[in-house]
């Protein structure tokens, strides 16, 4: 009785194992049915072949699997904390790009893993192969370094100056460094410095007083955009169609409606 009913299960487990999208599923599935196939074999007096069978189908196989699946199985992404974009809220992480980088893993079958850098370190990383895709607030940008998508996203920029001549403040490429909370904590503190800003880093940093500060506006009309490791043209050439997919089903502004009301 038992034996038939492990029989029965043998092809629901397979097809279980076929089906899954996420990788590390899809080898738990398999693990299971080599637990069952040896149980199979031992209900049917092979009890070398079960134990054959759990050794090397069950454990040997699915640990070699989970190594394989270790880095291959992952999106890796490079991000600063931005918010409305991709910040934390309590243990956990929020924003539009979060939410299209989620359902971007989700479609591959990989697993998201988002490491929070200072956005200075965030194009570093990608050049170093430490990471798939930059995101956090990116402006777009014609650096041939990076394979970048079209916008998601219009944004503006603004320059805020602490005193002196403006012209003379930090360029585009040197809109800032460290994490962006503490471009906050320093305005917070009343340090006086000069940045160039994205619409949602100053939209959270207006919040604060810059009555100290001179805000203009940069001409131009920029997006922001994700940036693809430059070895990542496959993935690249993905995460376009995706968004693309997203834009034609009303998806991403159904996104943007939801994090910028």
């Amino acid at each position: 009785m038992v034996r038939q009913s492990l029989l029965i299960l043998l092809p629901i487990i397979a097809a279980f194992a076929l089906s899954q999208r996420r990788r590390l599923a899809a080898i738990i599935g398999m693990g299971l049915l080599s637990f069952m196939l040896a149980g199979v074999y031992l209900l049917s007096h092979a009890p070398d072949v079960a134990i054959t069978e759990v050794a090397i189908g069950a454990a040997l196989v699915t640990f070699i699997y989970v190594l394989a699946i270790r880095k291959t199985g992952r999106l890796v992404v490079a991000s600063d904390e931005v918010p409305g974009l991709l910040s934390r809220e309590g243990e956990a992480l929020i924003g539009l790009e979060y939410a299209i980088l989620t359902g971007f893993a989700r479609h591959l079958g990989l697993d998201l893993a988002v490491h929070l850098l200072p956005s200075a370190e965030v194009k570093a990383t990608l050049l170093r192969g430490e990471a798939d895709i930059g995101a956090g607030g990116i402006v777009g940008t014609d650096d041939e370094r990076f394979l970048s998508t079209p916008g998601h996203l219009p944004t503006a920029l603004f320059r805020l100056s602490s005193g002196g001549d403006i012209r003379a403040q930090p360029s585009l490429k040197k809109r800032q460094e460290g994490y962006f909370s503490d471009v906050l904590e320093a305005v917070r503190t009343g340090k006086r410095r000069a940045y160039t800003l994205d619409l949602a880093r100053f939209v959270a940093l207006s919040r604060l007083d810059l009555s100290d500060y001179t805000v203009t506006r940069l001409e131009g009309e920029p997006s922001y955009t994700f940036l693809v490791a430059p070895d990542k043209e496959a993935l690249h050439h993905q995460f376009v169609s995706y968004l693309d997919r997203l834009r034609e089903s009303k998806e991403l502004a159904r996104l943007i409606s939801r994090y910028f009301p």
